[in-house]
């Protein structure tokens, strides 16, 4: 198992708890490349990150991760119920179990057994009132299950998906910053504003905290309206001095 990624304000035995649990996952459900990838989101008091590996194969040997994704939340925003909302909607649940190679998660089983029923029922139905007899009410049957299994599952993935839109794409107060498109600077401005949240001092500093929110936001929307990072550079710049500051003032006491 790695150290933390340096981007991360995890101890070392939360990382590598909340990772081998992960990798319990990618066992269990013997993962194939492409079906689903291990990922740890770490709230933090300015949003969430979302901690994604390479591969199943990969993180299950190595337990290696990247900073997929970056919720930001808008500054002075004290929403606790949308904190829970922007880490459950960050996270990419692992399947329950596999069928036929295709991964079932919760959000899709529900609306899949309901929906394999209610097409049983009507197709059943249906075929007894055409007259098709015993014959065609059991193809109405398998037919019914399947296709209202399938329905049901991609409707229950809509539903999800549409929820967790709502959350992440609101706009006003949270914003989403994808790790691989970002810039260098934005790497050092979250750097640095983990050095200062994990340090002591920062800790019990509100004013300290209210520019790493603010800056971080910032940033956020200059990523999300425009392809010139100058600005994040420069909130980059101005965070890493910020945080030798505290280091300093740390190391005098």
């Amino acid at each position: 198992m790695s150290r933390p990624h340096p981007l991360s304000a995890m101890k070392e035995w939360e990382w590598s708890q909340a990772w081998e649990q992960q990798q319990e996952i990618v066992d269990r459900l013997h993962a194939k490349r492409g079906s689903w990838l291990p990922n740890v989101v770490e709230k933090r008091p300015w949003g969430a990150v979302r901690w994604t590996s390479g591969r199943p194969t990969h993180a299950a040997t190595s337990g290696q991760a990247v900073p997929e994704t970056f919720a930001v939340l808008r500054p002075g925003l004290n929403d606790q119920p949308l904190r829970d909302r922007v880490a459950e909607a960050l996270a990419q649940p692992a399947p329950m179990f596999q069928v036929v190679g295709i991964g079932l998660r919760r959000h899709q089983l529900i609306p899949a057994i309901a929906g394999a029923a209610a097409g049983a029922v009507l197709l059943i139905v249906l075929a007894l009132l055409l007259g098709l007899g015993a014959v065609g009410a059991i193809l109405g049957l398998l037919i019914g299950v399947a296709g209202g299994g399938v329905g049901g599952a991609a409707l229950g993935q809509y539903l999800f998906d549409r929820e967790r839109d709502a959350v992440l794409k609101e706009g006003e107060r949270v914003r989403v910053v994808t790790g691989r498109y970002a810039p260098t600077s934005w790497s050092r401005l979250v750097d640095a504003t983990t050095g200062l949240e994990t340090a002591a001092t920062a800790a019990a500093d509100d004013q300290t905290g209210n520019a790493v929110q603010t800056a971080l936001w910032e940033a956020a929307g200059l990523l999300l309206r425009s392809s010139d990072h100058t600005g994040v550079e420069v909130l980059a710049d101005g965070m890493e001095r910020l945080a030798q500051a505290h280091r300093g003032i740390s190391g005098g006491r």
